[in-house]
């Protein structure tokens, strides 16, 4: 599996792209990227089917990168990205990390920025065991 991250000038935040070993797109996930209705319907129309599409559609853009994220994501990483250190317990969420597969590692690292963004006004954030043991980056 490799992931890629889709940024550009023309919207906040990033597409993710995933590919299975053959390069074959398994899914894309537009959450964490402020998209207009236009662009949305761009990405729908061209939607790449093989890695090597994805570059033909990109070719020398301007605006536009691809950058391939990297797979391996520590538990250290996470807890200083999540930063939820006074209310949550770094060896409980750690153990419940060790238990998550290496992609759904990747997944939940990759989904904290869409979850802090949909917290509504008022509402703590929550803890990072939880956040990790509900696998929150799903919602």
């Amino acid at each position: 599996m490799s992931l890629y991250s889709l940024t550009s000038t023309a919207f906040d935040g990033e597409v993710l792209f995933e590919f299975n070993d053959a390069g074959i797109l398994q899914k894309f996930d537009t959450s964490a990227a402020q998209l207009s209705e236009q662009q949305q319907l761009w990405i729908l129309k061209k939607m790449p089917k093989h890695l090597a599409h994805v570059k033909m559609i990109l070719g020398d853009s301007e605006t536009a990168t691809l950058t391939e994220l990297k797979q391996d994501v520590t538990f250290e990483m996470f807890w200083n990205r999540y930063n939820e250190k006074v209310r949550s317990s770094k060896k409980k969420a750690e153990r419940i990390w060790n238990r998550l597969t290496k992609t759904n590692q990747v997944k939940a690292f990759r989904g904290i920025v869409a979850y802090e963004r949909n917290i509504p006004g008022g509402v703590l954030k929550k803890y990072a065991e939880t956040y990790l043991g509900a696998e929150l980056w799903n919602n």
